[in-house]
This record gives structure tokens, sequence and C-alpha cells, in this order.
């Protein structure tokens, strides 16, 4: 970049896309660490927590395409949630590798179109619903294997229901 280059502040528009993007970045790792704890606990279910915490670790790194992919073969999630899931991945990759590609000249004029907006607030939106979705499934699992799951699922209930809980 030149020295003596001139820096154009973002306008409103920009801004406003830099922190959907940001948002919505952000969401999709949360549900790939969340993929990450669910494959670990899934495929370890007997395992101590060192043993479990070391396949963590080994695997904490997945992309989201990867922990799909893990999650289908070795069957973990139900159908539905598979297919969310890899709806999802598409959806993700949208939003990291072509957000750009046909909306250059929009963005070169610094003009941000709503739809645009929306549709990146829509994948936020859907990686929020699949984090809980996950939630859910974890507690549901643990459930079965005889863990009394009730104090976590009352507060992963008054979450959702937008009441913050801090310990």
């Amino acid at each position: 970049m030149k020295k003596n280059a001139t820096k154009i502040p973002a306008n409103n528009n920009e801004i406003n896309l830099y922190c959907f993007v940001g948002e919505a970045v952000f969401k999709v790792q949360m549900v790939e660490q969340a993929l990450s704890y669910s494959i670990t606990l899934k495929m370890n279910p007997t395992e101590t927590k060192e043993r479990a915490d070391e396949f963590l670790q080994q695997n904490q790194s997945y992309t989201l395409g990867k922990a799909i992919k893990i999650g289908i073969k070795e069957e973990l999630y139900s159908l539905l949630l598979q297919d969310e899931l890899k709806a999802f991945l598409q959806q993700r990759n949208w939003l990291v590798h072509k957000t750009i590609i046909g909306n250059e000249e929009d963005f070169n004029a610094g003009n941000i179109k709503e739809e645009l907006l929306n549709k990146i607030k829509d994948i936020s939106d859907k990686a929020e619903s699949i984090l809980h979705a996950i939630e859910y499934d974890l507690i549901e699992f643990c459930s079965s294997k005889g863990k009394d799951m009730s104090e976590t699922l009352a507060l992963l209930n008054l979450q959702e229901q937008g009441i913050r809980i801090r310990k």
C-alpha cells in the first residue's frame, strides 16, 4: 500500500456490514465449538475427563464442514439436525467465501444493500438456532446416559427467554 494513500473512513452502511459479518462469523464459530464438544462427548461417553479433554484438544480445530462430516459418518445426530447442519454449511460457505462476489460494484460505491444485510443476519440467526439445537441434543444425550441435566436444562431455558444468568 502506498504510504501517502488517502484512507477513506467507512460509512454507516459499511460499518453495519462489518458488524453483521462479525456477528455472523462469531456465531458460526460458536456452532463449530459446540459441535467439537458434542462430538467429543458422544464419541467418548465413558472416558475420563482427562481423556475426553485430550480428544477435544486434538479435534477442536475442525472446520464446520469437517465436524458435520464426522457427525454424519458417526451418526451422532438426528436426520433433521444433520439436514439443518448441511444447509447451514452452505450458508456459512457463502458468508465466508462469497459475500463480496456479485456485490463488488455496491461495495466499491460504499452502497450496501439491505437485502445483503438481511441475508447475513439470517445466517447469524440460524447459527444461534443451531447452537440451541446442539445444546438440547447434548442435554438429551447426557440424560440418556443417566446424568441429571435438570439444572442445565433450566438454565438453558432461562437463557432462551432472554434472562442473563451470572454466577
